[in-house]
């Protein structure tokens, strides 16, 4: 039967009433957010803080290693002046400037104890920490550095490190340390332990983008209670370096 349109007056904004499809809803995917939801709000929320913590770590940690221009490389090493890199033991790689030097100093009178205790070869020191201008002096201390037991040990520990003169390709650095071994006593098994002080000269020059030792001079003291007032022609009679490092290289 057709439509009757007789009721419609010319004009008119009426239309045929019509049944409007029903919009499709997926009532599969409410069930599932409600189930979601309702599964949430049954954690404990010690829980629910935790995940909160979790992701704003997560998140800072992305942030702070994209400001740290990613990972280092593991055989390299960063303090405040250098070392930068560490080679068959040896520490290399300093900063041009004062710091550096001083630093340099204070790990080259260390590397030359490890010679000793047979951790780093007098080739490896040389080839890292030596300069090309070395002198005699200096050459002898690390090619004929006496060897220890392997029961023996020992350790050289800077205490006060002293510019005492310093331009941008050389510096003349001052390291008062205190070196401390244990031994076998003859053989008993009874441990000794000896301190020893030293100060000990070390003239540096900037060579291949690097602080080189090229000379040596070293003189044992003074003690602790030598230098509470130390006279003014000595090191110790001026400030030294704030902030000394002292690491294990194995």
């Amino acid at each position: 039967m057709a439509p009757d349109f007789s009721s419609i007056k010319p004009g008119s904004q009426q239309s045929p009433s019509a049944t409007a499809a029903p919009t499709p809803t997926s009532s599969a995917k409410t069930t599932e957010t409600k189930g979601l939801k309702a599964a949430f709000d049954r954690l404990p929320s010690w829980f629910k803080y935790g995940l909160v913590i979790l992701l704003v770590v997560t998140i800072l940690g992305s942030i702070l290693a994209g400001l740290d221009g990613g990972s280092s490389e593991s055989d390299t090493v960063r303090t405040g002046h250098g070392p930068n890199s560490i080679t068959n033991g040896v520490p290399h790689g300093y900063d041009h400037t004062e710091a550096g030097a001083q630093t340099a100093a204070a790990n080259f009178v260390q590397a030359v104890s490890q010679i000793a205790l047979g951790r780093v070869t007098a080739a490896d020191l040389k080839n890292n920490l030596v300069g090309e201008g070395a002198s005699d002096a200096l050459i002898a201390i690390v090619e004929d550095n006496v060897s220890h037991s392997e029961e023996t040990v020992m350790n050289n520990i800077p205490v006060l490190v002293n510019v005492t003169d310093y331009s941008d390709d050389r510096a003349v650095v001052s390291v008062w340390a205190v070196s401390a071994s244990q031994s076998d006593l003859s053989g008993t098994g009874k441990i000794s332990v000896l301190t020893v002080w030293s100060t000990t000269t070390v003239t540096l020059e900037w060579e291949d983008g690097d602080w080189k030792a090229v000379d040596w001079a070293f003189r044992s003291g003074p003690e602790p209670e030598e230098v509470s007032f130390p006279e003014g022609d000595s090191t110790l009679a001026e400030f030294g370096a704030n902030g000394l490092y002292t690491f294990f290289v194995e």
